[in-house]
């Protein structure tokens, strides 16, 4: 905490160094610090004593607001004074002014709650409910993040530029994305696993940010001149990686040069608090081919493969549907191309 001391030092005033030993003032450090106590009638249990002087309680609330995300839970852990600080909704206000992150997209219930500050705390950490959990969704990095099952006809490829339909449409959420996964004549899969808790959406946030859903996309399209196949899985799992809930999909397409968005998102209720202990993992599956079989990379395509949380206004009645075109229907079949 020495980076605290040292910038509350200059705003009241006091010697900014004062060795610990007798070489300069006569008196120790200690010694300092008891008399300074003393004189001001202050408990030294105080947590708005620093360097001897007692800090008015805005300032100490800027000057906490300042300490970097990791040590900020290592403040609250210091006194009773700081941690009632730091579970304020003014202290994390201004953390994120300060970060730029704009407060008023918080919803205000986890504003509200009393625990409220553990999920803006993970928010502010890790950034848990603004971002996509798939951090390679287009293929602008390769294969990247995911791990490849079957690799069928002439195999995966990524097109910088999709090849025999439109361009991705402009998005500000994934920003100049251009690229896009292509699967060939034969089954091309692949998964990506997102580890939740490491993400910042551990089970104590997921509880308290109730209800809650875990949204689901994937952007998906066919070449002018060939039709595909395409199969999604999504399965949530637990840290012993059982399933726990999964959803399927299957979709056949025609040839088509427009890009569609397929979409699901796991929903969860005020009462499903106990359930949200068992969640760690979400597995998201995508599998395509062309339904010509010609050689080369005629498939499907994928592109702004997307995880995201968020948190919602009231319970839901129940899980929602899949948003697809009239082609589309959920696979019950228990062969899906993965164990």
């Amino acid at each position: 905490m020495g980076n605290v001391v040292d910038l509350a030092r200059p705003a009241f005033g006091g010697p900014p160094r004062i060795p610990k030993d007798n070489s300069w003032t006569g008196i120790t450090w200690d010694d300092f610090i008891r008399t300074r106590v003393a004189q001001n009638h202050i408990s030294p249990d105080n947590g708005y004593v620093l360097c001897g002087f007692e800090v008015p309680e805005p300032v100490l609330e800027t000057i906490l607001s300042r300490v970097s995300d990791e040590d900020i839970l290592q403040c609250n852990s210091v006194c009773r004074a700081w941690k009632d600080l730091i579970t304020r909704k003014s202290f994390w206000k201004k953390c994120y002014e300060r970060q730029g992150i704009n407060w008023n997209k918080i919803p205000s219930q986890i504003r509200e709650k009393p625990e409220g500050w553990i999920v803006l705390y993970s928010h502010f950490r890790y950034g848990t409910f603004s971002k996509n959990f798939i951090k390679n969704p287009s293929g602008h990095r390769a294969f990247d993040g995911w791990s490849i099952y079957t690799n069928g006809g002439d195999m995966w490829r990524v097109e910088d530029v999709p090849c025999g339909c439109h361009e991705l449409p402009e998005s500000s959420f994934f920003g100049p994305d251009t690229s896009c996964f292509v699967s060939s004549y034969q089954w091309c899969s692949k998964y990506y696993i997102v580890d939740l808790w490491n993400e910042g959406l551990n089970p104590t946030v997921m509880r308290i940010s109730l209800p809650l859903q875990i949204k689901c996309s994937q952007m998906y399209a066919t070449r002018f001149d060939c039709g595909g196949i395409f199969k999604w899985e999504l399965r949530l799992l637990d840290s012993q990686e059982k399933i726990i809930r999964e959803h399927k999909l299957y979709i056949e397409r025609p040839p088509s040069t427009q890009w569609e968005t397929a979409e699901y998102g796991f929903k969860f209720k005020l009462s499903h608090a106990d359930f949200m202990q068992q969640i760690r993992y979400l597995v998201f599956i995508h599998e395509g081919r062309d339904s010509q079989f010609w050689k080369g990379h005629y498939g499907m395509k994928f592109a702004r493969s997307c995880v995201t949380v968020e948190c919602l206004e009231n319970d839901p009645e129940e899980e929602s549907e899949l948003e697809a075109d009239e082609t589309g229907h959920e696979d019950s079949s228990s062969d899906y191309g993965h164990d």
